[in-house]
């Protein structure tokens, strides 16, 4: 279950990457350089107080960059031509390993700071949510755009990210609380 939260964070997290500009960089390797400005950004916006975002992608792409330099399309988006969206397609585990470190590495003690998830990513995470439950009970019982949209909006509400983050996460009585609200709210007619 700790792995579909570090999903949804990661899915979040590159959904709402878009490289624009260059701004502040990293160097990576021998006169490769790497935008931080766009990632900056976008884990200010997404996380808030949570993490060091700075610190943050100083940690995320050097990793990223080292299992993806002998790959040209990968590399490419890690360097800011097309969407970042795409380099989890077939990096989920890599992804999911350096997100998980990078985040305890930079996690500051603000308590409070809650996920905010603009409606683009949104739209993608729902996507994704919808995909992987396509052909589960779920999908029987309750409209999963309804269960979907329910689920990603108690994510910004109902929790802090230090709550998103914890270990057990999925298993805690607030999170089942809101799974169970989901699903009653969101059940066919």
């Amino acid at each position: 279950m700790r792995r579909a939260t570090i999903f949804i964070m990661i899915v979040t997290w590159l959904a709402a990457c878009r490289q624009v500009n260059k701004g502040d960089t990293i160097t990576v390797d021998k006169g490769v350089e790497l935008p931080l400005t766009p990632c900056v950004q976008t884990y200010t916006k997404i996380l808030g107080r949570s993490v060091d975002p700075l610190a943050f992608c100083k940690c995320l792409l050097p990793n990223l960059y080292r299992d993806l330099k002998n790959d040209p399309e990968k590399l490419k988006l890690l360097k800011g031509e097309g969407s970042w969206y795409d380099l989890a397609k077939d990096k989920q585990e890599i992804m999911n390993q350096y997100f998980q470190s990078c985040l305890m590495q930079t996690a500051t003690n603000d308590s409070t700071a809650k996920l905010s998830i603009t409606p683009r990513m949104a739209e993608q995470m729902k996507k994704k949510m919808r995909q992987e439950l396509i052909g589960s009970d779920i999908e029987k019982t309750n409209d999963l755009d309804k269960y979907c949209e329910c689920m990603i909006n108690s994510l910004q509400t109902d929790f802090t990210v230090k709550e998103i983050m914890q270990d057990n996460f999925n298993e805690t009585e607030k999170y089942q609380r809101v799974v169970a609200k989901c699903l009653l709210s969101t059940r066919k007619k």
